[in-house]
């Protein structure tokens, strides 16, 4: 009996475009839909093939919700209280994408009559693609490898209403205690405007005796409303002696900005 070995190796793209190794690019990669219960909207979505060969998506929906910790969790399409799977529809359930060619998709979104005023919800919608005969052809005298990928396409809906943009510092602290490879400053972020947040999280460190500045690389962010996440930085190593540090949170499309700060003794 033939032993048939398949790899399945899904590369989700979430924040970034490009499928480098099968030349696939989806633009954009976030929608973002308003309108007023009852109203439908559509928006479209472009995928590029810029390969020699021609690539088969299936489209299904899913889920989503961000952990404190910034990490995705996928859920089946209905589950999540913030969900709008149930809102969205497409022409087609599965599209070929031909080599050398660009498809474009139209994404409709069905606002329910009875749609909230103030709640922002969110699903995303994936591209997964399909086996084709040439591929499932060269694992028939033996041991194969299918390698398959998966894009993801965020979808958010906010009411025409909502415009607060707002973030709030709630905490910082030290994590990783005595020990000096791993030491991390968390700042806890708290979305307490009611429209999606895209921010840019910043944290320097002052010795206070030297003056000596450190700054650690920016992390970006983006959340939900009413929603916590937590930003870490790792210190640098035997990181010693008296220190102000300062978070500043940049946020996307203001000026205005938070800042927060508290003392460190390493």
């Amino acid at each position: 009996m033939r032993k048939f070995i398949y790899l399945f190796i899904f590369f989700i793209l979430i924040g970034s475009s490009s499928i480098l190794a099968q030349s696939i690019s989806m633009s954009p990669t976030r929608l973002f839909f308003t309108g007023n219960p009852g109203e439908k909207v559509t928006k479209t979505v472009t995928l590029q093939n810029s390969s020699d060969k021609d690539y088969v998506f299936n489209l299904n929906y899913k889920d989503w919700v961000r952990e404190e910790d910034g990490n995705k969790v996928y859920l089946d399409a209905g589950s999540s209280k913030t969900s709008n799977a149930s809102w969205m529809s497409t022409l087609e359930n599965a599209i070929t994408v031909p080599a050398k060619t660009t498809k474009e998709i139209v994404v409709t979104m069905q606002i329910p009559a009875n749609a909230s005023l103030s709640a922002v919800t969110n699903s995303m919608l994936f591209f997964t693609q399909l086996p084709q005969q040439a591929d499932k052809a060269r694992i028939q005298n033996g041991i194969g490898i299918i390698t398959l990928f998966e894009v993801g396409l965020h979808i958010f809906y906010t009411p025409p209403g909502n415009h607060v943009k707002s973030l709030d510092i709630t905490n910082i602290s030290e994590v990783g205690g005595d020990n000096t490879k791993n030491r991390k400053v968390a700042v806890n972020i708290h979305n307490d405007g009611n429209t999606i947040n895209d921010a840019t999280v910043e944290f320097e460190l002052t010795n206070t005796d030297s003056g000596k500045e450190i700054k650690l690389p920016a992390i970006s962010i983006s959340m939900l409303p009413d929603t916590n996440q937590v930003v870490q930085f790792s210190l640098p190593e035997n990181l010693s002696g008296n220190f102000l540090g300062v978070a500043i949170i940049k946020m996307a499309e203001s000026n205005d900005l938070r800042v927060g700060e508290k003392n460190f003794k390493f």
